[in-house]
């Protein structure tokens, strides 16, 4: 990590397609939250001020719930001038309570903006909390911020003479930094349920004071809870060797696309078509739809992802000179195949398998909330990466509560919207559907017509 610029949260920082759109993800492993918490009894967050450890960790701290750990988040200051009770004191604790009941907070005094002049006492009440069955989670030291980078120094020092396990979680790091400082070495993903993502949510929105843009910019801007509401959440392992052995071997390989087909080939299984694509009028009307949002009356290549038994597939063959299209469930591709030859059918799961070819559309329908967060980013970036110059990415999803799946349609299309760089040039919303086209044209009047 190179040494941290100045900047203000006045700032934008760092914007979101930039950092998620950027290659180093491309091979940043996923922690194993299961085989972390394997052993160890108790984890411990050290929170320089109240909100660091909800904008970093909130999700993740919410899941731990069901994992029979502790949860200690160690406030160093109140986030204001003296001790006692301050607003942020009250906010912190209503924050607390919305992560679950299994989190604790312990409130220490040490002063706001003196955290490296308290360092070492820092280390001393924190040593007290800490041992071998401890997995401590602190800023990383590199955060730009002199609180956070002094407690992610005291932390260090705690976790090499106790032997706990370290992770460092950054919070300023996505302002002032770009993917080119970055040590992705360092990086993994955490990908929280859905519940806890949502719970997230509610315990942001405790932190009125840091949200509030009555007198000056907030505190907690728009660009930042842009990245605080990730459907995934980060830490980066210690740059210590020793403390980075600790972790680094808690990896969580991707799903194999036989694993992911599973639930749809069972369903399939009895030969009929459990989801009854094509005679439900959600789904037709769905395809109509879809049809309706595209930008162009005739496309070069079109690439489905999710295709399914193949409904929408066959109706593109009529816009495109080539289709393809792709799903993990050989059941689904063997109804689809018997409507028609004239698509590419793939066997294969996202985004591994996807094609690496060049498309002027690229079709998500239906398939972004079967995805969990680290995949969901993966396969949009990848898509990105996949379009023409002038090409269009459309997103359809259900709009109502799902059940049993990583995501919903809510938050696959918020991913979505923090993700692209493209315009967005259609959006249709209902009760029931939400359809997104981002990319060219964004005038379909002035491409046909050309209009000024």
């Amino acid at each position: 990590m190179v040494d941290a610029r100045p900047f203000t949260h006045r700032e934008a920082g760092t914007d979101e397609p930039t950092w998620l759109l950027a290659p180093g993800w491309d091979d940043v492993p996923r922690l194993d939250l299961g085989a972390l918490t394997r052993g160890r009894t108790r984890f411990v967050v050290l929170a320089p001020h109240p909100d660091d450890e909800t904008l970093a960790l909130g999700a993740t701290l919410a899941d731990l719930g069901s994992a029979d750990v502790e949860v200690v988040v160690v406030f160093a200051t109140h986030g204001g001038r003296g001790p006692g009770s301050t607003p942020r004191r009250v906010e912190a604790e209503r924050a607390m309570a919305t992560l679950g009941a299994h989190v604790r907070a312990v409130w220490w005094d040490l002063p706001d903006g003196g955290l490296p002049a308290a360092e070492q006492e820092l280390a001393r009440r924190l040593a007290e909390l800490v041992d071998a069955h401890t997995v401590l989670l602190a800023p990383a030291e590199c955060d730009g911020h002199s609180d956070h980078d002094a407690a992610g120094r005291a932390a260090e020092a705690v976790a090499r003479s106790s032997s706990a396990t370290l992770l460092n979680y950054p919070v300023w790091m996505w302002h002032w930094a770009t993917p080119a400082d970055i040590d992705w070495e360092r990086v993994r993903t955490l990908s929280p349920s859905l519940v806890a993502l949502r719970v997230k949510e509610s315990a942001i929105d405790c932190y009125t004071s840091q949200l509030d843009s009555s007198g000056d910019a907030p505190i907690v801007g728009d660009s930042v809870l842009r990245r605080a509401h990730r459907s995934f959440e980060t830490v980066l392992l210690p740059t210590d060797p020793d403390l980075r052995r600790r972790a680094a071997g808690h990896v969580l390989g991707g799903r194999a696309r036989d694993d992911v087909a599973q639930p749809f080939d069972a369903m399939l299984a009895g030969g009929e078509d459990p989801w009854h694509l094509d005679d439900f009028v959600y789904e037709r009307r769905r395809l109509s739809l879809v049809l309706a949002c595209l930008g162009r009356e005739r496309y070069q290549r079109v690439l489905e992802i999710g295709c399914a038994t193949g409904q929408l597939s066959e109706e593109l063959t009529g816009r495109a000179d080539v289709v393809v299209a792709l799903d993990a469930s050989a059941g689904a591709l063997q109804v689809a195949r018997q409507k028609t030859d004239a698509v590419q059918w793939i066997w294969g799961a996202v985004p591994a398998d996807l094609p690496n070819e060049r498309f002027d559309a690229i079709i998500l329908s239906e398939v972004g909330y079967f995805l969990d967060g680290p995949e969901l980013v993966a396969t949009l970036r990848a898509a990105r990466r996949r379009l023409t110059a002038r090409g269009e990415i459309v997103l359809a999803h259900w709009r109502g509560p799902t059940r049993d799946i990583p995501l919903d349609g809510r938050a696959v299309h918020r991913q979505a919207a923090a993700l692209m760089d493209l315009p967005l040039r259609a959006r249709y919303e209902d009760v029931d559907l939400i359809v997104e086209v981002w990319g060219e044209p964004v005038s379909v009047y002035r491409e046909y017509r050309g209009a000024s």
